[in-house]
């Protein structure tokens, strides 16, 4: 992908260009509408108190504040309805933690990366000296977030490994079952998992999945301008600290210079997948 760092980015861009007026979807004086799959910690969930937390969370609110909306209403959909409550106008974009794929960017329009992640598989307590490689996954029962991209991966290499797949409605269901016994393992992005564990001593982290996986924040197919505004606001919590403030708060670390979370990539989209323009623009700040 290409990339420039952050400096260059603000000493090539232009003055700043005025917010766009949108179509009726986007409703400047109303709460900029995001959804999440309630219950994906640390992204999205709610505290023992009814409140409404999480690193997504944080990242709608941020991007409403820069785009001038009166706040951000967010909409809790399981996973395997997402997509769907995006193109039935239910919501504005998806905030919850999206993988990007070129077989989603067929279908929705994507800005670019935010956030680099991996897949991680954690394993019943008693099973942590006997799990170490994907071969021996063989014979177990891993649970899984019904629909995400660990789901495809599981289906993707069940035949190569030999394990069988088990499917929630959410990542949560899914670890009590192995925190509880009833399923030897659980697989899902790394940052969720490794945090939703951390005070579950009968779940351990195992395996981790690496290669080139990152979120990005999807819209409606056809709905560029929007897309456009939306990754403009991204750009600017990049370049001023913000973004990168949410991930500390979250995950207790800096991300790296050359993260996602970092960079400001050339155009609009993700370059090489369908709905990528080619073009400089202005990200855009705080008034």
């Amino acid at each position: 992908m290409k990339r420039i760092c952050t400096i260059v980015v603000v000493m090539a861009m232009a003055a700043l260009l005025a917010v766009p007026v949108l179509a009726d979807d986007h409703p400047a004086n109303e709460p900029l509408k995001a959804a999440v799959d309630m219950g994906y910690v640390p992204f999205a969930f709610v505290t023992e108190q009814g409140e409404e937390v999480g690193f997504a969370i944080d990242l709608a609110k941020a991007l409403a504040d820069r785009l001038g909306r009166p706040g951000v209403e967010i909409v809790s959909v399981q996973w395997s309805g997402i997509f769907a409550a995006l193109n039935a106008k239910r919501v504005e974009f998806i905030v919850a933690p999206t993988n990007i794929r070129p077989s989603r960017a067929e279908n929705m329009l994507f800005t670019e990366p935010y956030m680099d992640t991996a897949q991680l598989i954690a394993v019943n307590a008693e099973l942590a000296d006997e799990v170490e490689t994907f071969t021996d996954l063989s014979g177990l029962t891993i649970g899984v977030n019904t629909g995400s991209v660990s789901d495809d991966w599981l289906v993707n290499n069940q035949a190569e490994y030999g394990f069988t797949i088990d499917r929630y409605d959410s990542m949560l269901d899914a670890i009590m079952a192995v925190d509880t016994g009833r399923i030897d393992a659980v697989i899902a992005d790394y940052e969720a998992l490794a945090y939703a564990v951390k005070d579950k001593p009968n779940v351990v982290p195992a395996i981790t999945i690496t290669g080139s996986e990152q979120y990005g924040l999807p819209c409606r197919l056809g709905d560029t301008a929007f897309r456009n505004q939306l990754e403009r606001a991204l750009e600017g919590i990049k370049l001023d600290g913000t973004l990168q403030a949410i991930y500390n708060k979250w995950f207790g670390m800096e991300p790296k210079p050359t993260d996602a979370i970092n960079t400001v990539y050339v155009g609009y989209g993700v370059p090489g997948l369908p709905g990528y323009e080619e073009t400089y623009h202005q990200p855009l700040f705080a008034e």
